[in-house]
């Protein structure tokens, strides 16, 4: 039988777009159909353009500090119409690359919004392209609380943050994980008082403890309040002073804000693609897939979001590499499993990251660990940058000494992450790695280094009395 495509994937954000080049250049004829733009919410709404205002206002803060510096700067102001244009020409100019390699490699792009039918097709507007092999790459989007009336211009989510032409004095954000936090730092450096409401008892909510605590207290710093373990209990609109009334559960006094903004998570997009009509299973949350990517239906993968526990652009790229290679396969035995160390990467100022079997995570599996820990503050490199919040803090097993994971805070924690992770996947222990690897003075790798030797109790510049 002949297929119009030997691959489509279904979405063209990382997840896909990633698929569609490798199932390219392994020489399948390759089509994606995407209902939007090209680069999905990572570049168009999430990562690429959070960290394109977060880049902006961190500017910001930094030159109001410049006196610590040594430098005087005055009158020093931000232009929020000029941040919101960079970031929509650095999403535009990315957005331009993925076309281009697109072209570079003969991918077909079909605008549209794809559903499923039951014989291989998949229907596109009035016309249905026919494939031997599928990729489900549908991604996610926000999470909307019942809490105001639809379309309240009180209430808004993280893609419409970055849209706003106007900056309320004072926010709610509704949500204290990566993108609450994210978009609160954003706010609060300039000059918005925010307050961040989280349901579970910490920042951060998926971190170990000891890095969400030590968040919370420095967004303190910036004047940022974050209230933990409360939920909203209700919302009011008084439209006559142009603002919100808030009530939080176990309170009795109601606070008012200009705007709330919606970071709770987001959901999978598998409703309405007819996934029913190609006998592929979801668990009511996700598409369900083995450890090829395959679904229920063994001629169609999953990546990324809509298949995964962990919603991280990094992670569905990662998995489309191998779910593109496994829908090449002729031989069902030569396919790919993922063998990986997931980082999650915070880039509030300071930057959060960790990977691996941290001590939480440890704790539920009955597990122990040994650590290492340093802290910038006694970092030659991060006193002279003026970043010495926080600190690194590596993890091995307590038996072996292989690296299992880490918890940093600080500056350059999401770049740091991945030396880490390389310790890990390597299997080395503690002394191994620090026997094998030199790093460069003054750097703030050193710091890696630090906690490294820290879990033997043998850094150089950690007093004894602070062991």
């Amino acid at each position: 039988m002949s297929y119009d495509f030997d691959v489509i994937v279904l979405g063209g954000g990382p997840g896909g777009y990633t698929a569609a080049i490798r199932a390219a250049r392994l020489g399948l004829k390759t089509a994606v159909i995407e209902a939007d733009s090209l680069g999905g919410t990572c570049l168009n709404r999430g990562c690429i353009p959070t960290k394109a205002i977060l880049a902006s206002a961190h500017t910001y803060h930094e030159m109001k500090k410049s006196h610590e510096f040594g430098v005087d700067s005055e009158k020093v102001s931000f232009n929020l119409e000029k941040i919101m244009k960079r970031k929509d020409d650095i999403v535009l100019k990315l957005r331009e690359g993925i076309a281009q390699l697109f072209k570079a490699n003969k991918i077909t792009l079909i605008n549209g919004f794809g559903r499923l039918d039951s014989s291989r097709g998949v229907v596109c507007g009035e016309k249905t392209y026919t494939y031997k092999k599928l990729i489900l790459a549908t991604g996610s989007r926000p999470l909307n609380l019942p809490l105001m009336p639809p379309n309240s211009q009180y209430m808004i989510n993280s893609d419409q943050a970055l849209k706003l032409n106007k900056l309320p004095k004072r926010l709610l954000v509704i949500g204290g994980g990566v993108i609450g936090a994210e978009m609160a730092n954003f706010f609060a450096f300039l000059g918005v008082s925010v307050t961040i409401v989280e349901l579970m008892p910490q920042l951060l909510p998926n971190e170990d403890a000891s890095l969400a605590k030590r968040l919370a207290s420095i967004f303190k710093k910036y004047g940022i309040t974050v209230k933990t373990g409360k939920k909203v209990s209700e919302i009011k609109e008084d439209r006559q002073a142009g603002c919100v009334n808030v009530r939080f559960e176990g309170e009795s006094e109601q606070s008012s804000f200009d705007m709330v903004l919606q970071a709770v998570g987001r959901s999978r997009v598998i409703s309405d693609i007819g996934l029913e009509n190609a006998s592929v299973k979801t668990d009511g949350k996700k598409i369900i897939v083995n450890e090829y990517f395959q679904t229920s239906n063994p001629d169609i993968f999953a990546v990324g979001d809509c298949a995964s526990d962990i919603m991280l652009a990094h992670l569905a790229s990662h998995q489309a590499l191998a779910a593109a290679y496994n829908a090449s396969c002729e031989d069902a035995s030569a396919m790919r499993k993922l063998h990986a160390v997931v980082p999650s990467c915070i880039y509030t100022i300071p930057e959060a990251a960790s990977c691996g079997l941290t001590p939480d995570k440890a704790k539920k599996a009955g597990l122990e660990l040994v650590s290492g820990k340093f802290m910038f503050a006694m970092l030659g490199r991060a006193l002279c940058m003026q970043a010495n919040e926080g600190f690194v803090e590596i993890f091995a097993d307590r038996d072996t000494k292989k690296i299992t994971g880490a918890n940093i805070l600080g500056p350059s924690a999401t770049e740091l992450i991945s030396c880490v992770q390389a310790a890990i996947a390597s299997g080395l222990t503690a002394q191994e790695f620090g026997e094998k690897m030199i790093f460069a003075h003054p750097t703030l790798s050193e710091a890696l280094g630090e906690a490294f030797s820290d879990i033997s109790k043998e850094a150089i510049h950690i007093p004894p009395a602070l062991r």
